[in-house]
């Protein structure tokens, strides 16, 4: 009988050996085809890439961010060329920006942009007949909260989504390109595409490339990478958008979301 244990031992031994080589070479194997399945599978739909990067930058946190505010500065060769602060009550509609014009003459423009009326200075007097300063702000508007809130502005009315290509880097990052263009009508330049890389692993756009309404087919892209993630209200943003070229950076400074309307942001300059 003490044999026989002991031969049932052994074999019991072996089994348990057996099976955790097979497990291990199981487990092995299905982490390579993991691996290889996750370099394949085929890019999500344009829709879906959008709603991650939605997701990761605001989420739940956009309904209640109701004031934005910052400064739209533009930076060449190292040298500070301007910076237009602004501020935005998304629930209203409310605006101001404040900056200098062409001669050098400081203006502020408060306006609604839903009903694009509103008041002007210049040089600290109330214009007359403020038409052209609402145009120009406005315009501000349009483009500078475009570059601040990217990554919100993929799914907006009358934009179109497809993904152009999947691209793998020399660091084995792999991103969803996303192709945009408008309807007629959208914004101030419909005409305008842009390409935003999706990085897979983080749902965060890391570059933006454009062609401009105007630019000629044999053109090519303008290319800005996405850096200095910064974080308010709950609001992940690229606050640094810099050419690839190393000359030029849009940098978004002074970054803050509140759920509040802070006293006086639209009052009329003193």
């Amino acid at each position: 009988m003490p044999t026989r244990a002991v031969t049932d031992a052994n074999i019991d031994v072996m089994l348990n050996r057996e099976f955790v080589t097979r497990a291990l070479a199981f487990l092995a194997l299905s982490l390579t085809t993991l691996h290889v399945s996750a370099q394949s599978l085929p890019a999500a739909s344009a829709e879906e890439i959008a709603a991650r990067v939605f997701a990761t930058a605001a989420g739940d946190a956009w309904e209640k961010a109701r004031f934005i505010s910052f400064a739209f500065a533009f930076e060449r060769d190292g040298k500070l060329v301007s910076s237009i602060p602004q501020s935005f009550d998304r629930f209203t509609g409310d605006y101001r920006v404040a900056g200098k014009n062409r001669e050098g003459i400081p203006y502020t423009v408060i306006m609604n942009v839903n009903t694009r009326q509103g008041r002007a200075w210049l040089d600290g007097k109330e214009v007359a007949e403020p038409k052209a300063l609402l145009e120009s702000g406005y315009g501000r508007f349009i483009n500078d909260t475009y570059w601040l809130l990217m990554p919100l502005k993929l799914r907006d009315p009358g934009s179109h989504l497809e993904v152009a290509e999947t691209k793998t880097d020399e660091c084995g990052r792999t991103y969803d390109i996303l192709r945009i263009s408008f309807d007629q009508g959208v914004g101030l330049t419909a005409g305008d595409q842009y390409w935003m890389w999706v990085n897979r692993d983080t749902n965060l756009i890391d570059r933006w490339e454009m062609k401009l309404q105007g630019s000629k087919p044999e053109d090519p892209k303008r290319s800005f990478l996405f850096k200095r993630l910064q974080r308010s209200g709950g609001i992940l943003l690229p606050t640094s958008k810099e050419s690839a070229d190393g000359t030029s950076k849009v940098l978004l400074n002074d970054f803050f979301v509140s759920d509040k309307v802070p006293a006086g942001a639209f009052a009329p300059p003193m």
